[in-house]
């Protein structure tokens, strides 16, 4: 028997659809049900700012959220701690839910807040303010607003949501052949020419991948530029034409896996890609995760998308949103969550070895560590570039990327596609 509860939100308010949002979302994290009544005497749980019953109720927050208000920036929201606080200083924990799911913080940004390539620092979030990154507080302010109102429900098993972004394939001649040259690995070097010479191409190892995830029954989503080349603004984009790569992309359609639009930073809208990229499946991943949620929410909205998985920071592994579940995120101005699913990218191996300078023999752990400290309520997104699955410079990458496969694999945890998180986490609205 599902647990049921009744609620009562008073209308035409700023919070009556930002409340209902929530609670909907925590109906899917807990399996339980929200009835909403029409009258406060008829409800367990009330939000009403005339009700002297009402739950703790930001009512000032709702009302800057349905303006756009400046001051939605996380520095004048969280003052002393990362939760939305009423006149008194109680924490709304549904007002604060809101506000991290639907990365608030990020709602006006300033240009100060964003690095060379227009994205969103981490350094500028409340993330690093209160040293938070790895904590899923949108899970632990459910668990406190169900334990205050005897909420029953059963939580789900994490899963893992594994995807490789295909952003080079003839990379290693120049990359590997430096590495080589400064470790003085003549034998190595002569390989590396040899291969070039011979078009068999180290990178361009898509076979290598899928045989790896066969070996340990994982089902991985491979996400693919459809332009060559830089655009405009100077940015690379892929290294190979989409329609040379046509035998790739049917091994990967033919085996266990999926295969998506990985966004370019070119003119072309989504649509236009994915015709261009004959993509049947709707999903994508920004390159660069160049990608504000606030305006790319939008564009996502305006195309035929169903699935993104680009809210993450490229420089620093955990929860940008503060969340580990995929969610529909809220249309503000519409009142209502927009038309697809949007799965946080928590974990990537360039972030690791790029910009936290983390030891490659402890990578695999630390993915392992994050699924056992989220072992409820959380997609745990893992994005692995083809470029470490090879030998030479980032030989050693490969070894943590089985570890992390075969502790999925033998610890039976589920490993899933974006069709299962768009049906599990789509809203009834």
């Amino acid at each position: 028997m599902i647990f049921s509860m009744n609620v009562y939100i008073r209308k035409n308010t700023s919070y009556y659809h930002p409340i209902i949002y929530v609670l909907k979302i925590i109906e899917k994290n807990r399996n339980v049900i929200f009835n909403i009544k029409n009258s406060s005497a008829e409800a367990e749980i009330i939000w009403d700012h005339k009700n002297i019953k009402s739950e703790v109720l930001a009512y000032d927050f709702f009302d800057s959220i349905k303006n756009g208000s400046a001051s939605l920036k996380h520095s004048e929201v969280f003052l002393t701690s990362p939760n939305v606080t009423d006149k008194n200083e109680n924490v709304d924990k549904i007002a604060s839910i809101f506000y991290m799911i639907n990365s608030l913080q990020e709602f006006n940004v300033e240009k100060k807040d964003l690095d060379d390539l227009g994205r969103f620092k981490y350094s500028s979030s409340y993330q690093y303010r209160f040293n938070n990154i790895n904590e899923n507080l949108v899970e632990t302010l459910i668990n406190n607003f169900c334990d205050e109102h005897s909420i029953n429900g059963n939580k789900n098993d994490s899963v893992f949501f594994i995807s490789h972004d295909i952003d080079r394939l003839y990379g290693s001649f120049f990359e590997d052949g430096f590495w080589a040259l400064k470790k003085m690995k003549i034998g190595t070097m002569l390989n590396i020419i040899l291969a070039e010479i011979s078009k068999d191409y180290h990178w361009k190892n898509i076979d290598k991948i899928v045989k790896i995830n066969d070996m340990y029954d994982i089902k991985s989503t491979f996400f693919w530029i459809v332009n060559k080349g830089k655009s405009k603004s100077g940015i690379e984009n892929a290294d190979y034409n989409i329609s040379d790569v046509k035998d790739e992309i049917k091994l990967v359609d033919e085996s266990s896996n999926v295969n998506g639009l990985h966004k370019s930073s070119f003119d072309m809208s989504i649509d236009e890609e994915l015709k261009k990229g004959k993509f049947e499946n709707k999903y994508n991943r920004y390159h660069y995760l160049k990608f504000l949620p606030h305006k790319h929410y939008k564009e996502i909205s305006n195309s035929s998308l169903n699935f993104d998985s680009s809210l993450g920071f490229a420089e620093e592994c955990g929860f940008r949103n503060s969340y580990g579940k995929s969610f529909q995120p809220f249309d503000i101005k519409n009142g209502k969550p927009y038309d697809f699913i949007e799965t946080p990218l928590q974990l990537m191996d360039r972030t690791f070895h790029k910009y936290m300078d983390v030891e490659v023999d402890g990578i695999g752990d630390r993915i392992i560590n994050m699924y056992e400290q989220n072992p409820k309520n959380c997609d745990i997104s893992l994005l692995w570039h083809n470029n470490y699955f090879t030998d030479y410079k980032y030989g050693s990458f490969i070894k943590e990327y089985k570890k992390v496969v075969e502790f999925i694999y033998e610890s039976k945890i589920g490993c899933v596609t974006p069709d299962v998180l768009v049906k599990n986490n789509y809203l009834s609205w």
